[in-house]
C-alpha cells in the first residue's frame, strides 16, 4: 500500500515548512515476497471497495464543519496528531510510512501484539471468553483469539466511534472503520522468518462490501524503539496557542 506520505518526495508548498525528510521514511529495499501489485486479495480487482453513501456524507460534513476551524480545539486535529490512534496499530494492521515493527508474545492464555507506532499493546485472550458488553467501546476494539491448526485467528468487535473521523484523511484514505465493524485477522507462520498476516473487514455502514488484505511479515533482529508520541509534542500546543494569539490580535484591532 503506497501511503500519501510519499508526497513528501515533492518540495513543500509555498509558505509550508514541510514535513519529515526522507531519512524518516521506511521505503524498504526489496519487493514483497508474494510479488503482489496490491495487498488487497478480495475483491479480485485489488481495490478497496468504495465507501457507502453514509461514510461519504460523513467526510463531506466533517470537511464543512472543520473548514476554517482547524485550530479551534484538539478535537479538530487528527487522532494521530493527538497521539491516540494510528491505522498501523490495528486492528486491522495497515502498513504505514515508518515504524512498521511489531513484537508478538505468547503467554499462557493470551497473545500480546506490541506495535512500535504509538507503542500500543493489544492483549488478546485465547480462553474462549465472550466479548465485552456492547456498551463498552474502545479504540482498538475488543479482540478474542483462537487457533485453527497453525493459524491464529483474532476476531475484533466493540470499536468506538472515533476512528471513523479518519475517513479520507491523509496519510491513508482507508484509515478508519465504523463502530459496527467486525474484523477477522489471521496470523500463519509460512516460513521460519515469515508470518503471513491477513485481515477481513466487514463494515457495511462504511464500505459497500467486505474486503481482505494479505501481507507477509518478515522477522527482524532489530529492537523496537520507544515511540514517545506525546513527549516533546510541541507542535499541537503551538498550533492551538498561536490560533488563540491570532484571535486576540484580531479582536484588538
Amino acid at each position: 500500500m503506497r501511503t500519501a506520505e510519499s508526497r513528501t518526495d515533492q518540495p513543500p508548498a509555498s509558505g509550508s515548512p514541510g514535513s519529515y525528510n526522507q531519512l524518516w521514511f521506511d521505503r524498504g529495499t526489496t519487493a514483497v515476497s508474494t510479488h503482489r501489485s496490491s495487498l488487497v486479495i478480495d475483491p479480485k480487482d485489488g481495490r478497496v471497495p468504495p465507501l457507502t453513501e453514509t461514510a461519504q456524507k460523513l467526510i463531506a460534513e466533517r470537511s464543512e464543519t472543520r473548514r476554517g476551524h482547524e485550530a479551534d480545539a484538539p478535537e479538530y486535529r487528527s487522532l494521530a496528531e493527538r497521539c491516540l490512534w494510528w491505522s498501523s496499530t490495528g486492528p486491522p494492521i495497515v502498513p504505514t510510512a515508518y515504524n512498521n515493527n511489531y513484537r508478538i508474545a505468547q503467554v499462557p492464555g493470551y497473545v500480546v501484539i506490541i506495535s512500535e507506532m504509538i507503542h500500543d499493546a493489544r492483549i488478546i485472550p485465547l480462553d474462549g471468553r465472550a466479548h465485552l458488553p456492547q456498551n463498552v467501546r474502545q479504540y482498538l476494539g475488543d479482540s478474542r483469539g483462537h487457533w485453527e491448526g497453525n493459524t491464529l485467528v483474532v476476531e475484533t468487535t466493540n470499536f468506538n466511534d472515533q476512528s471513523k473521523t479518519e475517513f479520507g484523511r491523509p496519510p491513508s484514505s482507508i484509515r478508519g472503520i465504523g463502530d459496527k465493524a467486525h474484523v477477522v485477522e489471521r496470523f500463519t507462520r509460512t516460513a521460519p522468518d515469515t508470518v503471513m498476516y491477513e485481515f477481513t473487514i466487514d463494515d457495511p455502514v462504511t464500505y459497500t462490501k467486505s474486503w481482505t488484505v494479505q501481507t507477509p511479515w518478515v522477522k527482524s533482529d532489530g529492537p523496537i524503539f520507544e515511540y514517545a508520541c506525546h513527549e516533546g509534542n510541541y507542535a499541537l500546543r503551538h498550533i492551538l496557542s498561536n490560533a488563540r494569539n491570532l484571535e486576540k490580535a484580531q479582536k484588538s484591532k
